[in-house]
């Protein structure tokens, strides 16, 4: 349903020292943090240690093991979030495979636990994050 759009078309962003990937939520509502893990991020077949990987939303940036407490901070459907990957350096105009798991549990919906993976081939541009 909504697995073509977890990973932005335009999604891969060449920053100092690493990269961005631009994902939206994979839910039909806004959801709290709390329910949302983010699982394997690989890029040209290369998975990616968690601790690598930072979750930004409106500006503030959480270690993936951070998102769990935050009952309190929602992830609003029509907004981007982003993955920070330190240490993985790409050149701006390469073109890359991507791929992104993420699973929500919403609240309201017990024992619901909604898994997608989106791969897409992207072409890494410069620039920040919207």
């Amino acid at each position: 349903m909504m697995e073509h759009r977890v990973v932005s078309d335009d999604g891969l962003i060449v920053e100092e020292g690493g990269c961005v990937i631009d994902v939206r939520l994979p839910w039909y509502r806004s959801l709290p943090l709390s329910v949302v893990e983010i699982g394997q991020v690989v890029v040209d077949g290369q998975l990616i240690d968690p601790a690598r990987i930072t979750f930004e939303l409106e500006g503030q940036r959480y270690r993936l093991d951070e998102l769990r407490p935050h009952t309190d901070v929602w992830w609003y459907v029509l907004d981007s979030a982003f993955l920070h990957i330190a240490g993985l350096p790409l050149l701006a105009g390469g073109e890359h495979q991507v791929s992104v798991t993420i699973q929500v549990r919403p609240p309201y919906i017990n024992g619901l636990n909604r898994i997608v993976k989106t791969e897409k081939r992207l072409k890494a541009r410069e620039g920040v994050p919207a």
